[in-house]
């Protein structure tokens, strides 16, 4: 494979910690820079699906994630190259705080992307209840490590204060302050127990995104981001492989995709269909039926706990699918797919909604977040039509929710030591809570593509 120098202006946008404004920021810089006309690749660090959709709704393009726990480091810099080729800019939004990586380390952190990626990084700072305070922060920030460290934005900071702090912050660190975002009322997205609402929810979106435009092209010095984001370093270029893409289409892989299922890797999706898969999607909530014609399900995560009814009423729906499942089509059901499969969904009052009954469980909201969250390996305890014995598989968990029997396809496995079994797998059903990352498990993808072939075969004798 010949390696080329791929030019790339490219930003990341980091915090000194969840919560200092890295979201609304990001989107009031991509709505901005939209309206100029600039064509933006966005990227999400970490393993979050609604920030991307909020990213996609604004860019018009998908926005893709960059996960060092689920990537290598010349894999990431290689997303980067391959999906932001016929962009004008890359922005890449980080995950908690600049450090924050795999248990306390800063391994697997923002910081690893933006050095992997050679990207020239913009922190934000919530300068709330601060003034010179600010400086010393921000100097343990970028002294802390080797980092591409080029700007700062003041979140939550006054104008008066900005003109104040903004000299004393370049005179003694040397680092470009971009400007400042001032707290203004209906300048916020809502968020609730899995993270912000996503895009399909807020039914004011265009209103708060064109407010938060207005204020990143009032109040920071965009073209000095452009100019700082110009001045990246090459990336290299690796071309795809021929012959990796599959040629024609082998199975048809209907995707849930409406307000209970939204939950997707857009690299899960671009490799199905690169293993050879025709993707449609329809909705649990609202279709009556499966799509005609397919061949496998695929069941992601999301929010199935707030549609719990529609789902439940939708017996035409569950029984659509229950039928294609005994009579041998493949599912793979993450999360909220895999909520979804179990026989009750059980709310915290006690109430009960009747799912699909694939999966001999029922599933239990708790009101809090699972102890068993965070990245996991995964080794497999059997063999099934998904994986082989001992396979090893890097995923992610996040749930407020429970279920009576997990399955015991899979230990499960933190670095901080703790490890528990998961995931059902039995004939052609994979569910369970992890979310995989299909980058990082290519096999499994191939074989969940090969038994939807086998069944479309079967079905068509």
């Amino acid at each position: 494979m010949k390696q080329e120098d791929h030019v790339m202006p490219r930003i990341l946008i980091a915090g000194a910690n969840s919560g200092c404004g890295k979201t609304s920021i990001t989107c009031g810089i991509l709505q901005a820079l939209k309206k100029r006309g600039c064509r933006i690749q966005s990227y999400k660090c970490g393993p979050d699906y609604i920030d991307p959709m909020l990213h996609g709704h604004i860019t018009g393009r998908a926005c893709r994630n960059l996960d060092p726990f689920f990537s290598e480091r010349e894999d990431l810099a290689q997303l980067v190259s391959k999906d932001s080729a016929d962009a004008d800019l890359t922005v890449i939004e980080g995950v908690m705080g600049y450090y924050d990586g795999m248990g306390i380390s800063c391994e697997k952190s923002t910081w690893t992307v933006s050095e992997a990626t050679a990207s020239p990084t913009v922190l934000i700072i919530n300068a709330k209840g601060m003034s010179h305070t600010i400086i010393p922060i921000l100097q343990g920030l970028i002294s802390y490590r080797d980092n591409p460290v080029r700007g700062v934005i003041l979140n939550r900071c006054s104008k008066g204060l900005y003109d104040l702090i903004k000299p004393e912050i370049e005179s003694r660190l040397g680092v470009r302050v971009l400007g400042y975002f001032p707290y203004k009322e209906g300048h916020s997205i809502g968020s609730r127990h899995l993270g912000l609402m996503t895009a399909e929810e807020i039914g004011n979106l265009d209103e708060v995104l064109a407010r938060l435009g207005e204020t990143a092209e009032e109040c920071l010095d965009l073209d000095a981001l452009l100019e700082i984001a110009a001045g990246a370093d090459p990336l290299p270029f690796i071309p795809g492989i021929p012959g990796e893409k599959a040629e024609g289409k082998r199975a048809r892989i209907a995707v849930a995709r409406d307000k209970a299922f939204c939950f997707y890797y857009q690299e899960n999706l671009d490799i199905l269909e690169e293993l050879g898969a025709d993707l449609v999607s329809f909705s649990p909530v609202r279709d009556f039926l499966l799509p005609e014609d397919v061949d496998g399900i695929y069941l992601g995560g999301g929010y199935p706990e707030s549609y719990e009814k529609e789902l439940a009423t939708n017996r035409s729906m569950k029984e659509s699918i229950r039928e294609a499942v005994r009579a041998g089509m493949p599912i793979i059901a993450e999360c909220g797919g895999f909520m979804y499969t179990c026989e009750n969904l059980v709310e915290t009052d006690g109430k009960s909604y009747p799912m699909l009954g694939l999966v001999p469980t029922d599933v239990k909201m708790t009101g809090r977040l699972s102890m068993e969250f965070g990245y996991v390996t995964m080794t497999a305890l059997k063999d099934t039509p998904f994986f082989d014995k001992g396979e090893q598989i890097r995923a992610h968990e996040f749930h407020y929710s429970r279920a009576d029997r997990r399955g015991d396809a899979f230990r499960m496995d933190k670095a901080s030591g703790k490890s528990w079994q998961g995931i059902y797998a039995e004939d052609r059903i994979l569910a369970g809570y992890p979310h995989f990352y299909f980058h990082n498990c290519k096999k499994m993808a191939g074989r969940f593509v090969s038994l939807a072939e086998s069944f479309r075969r079967q079905r068509k004798q």
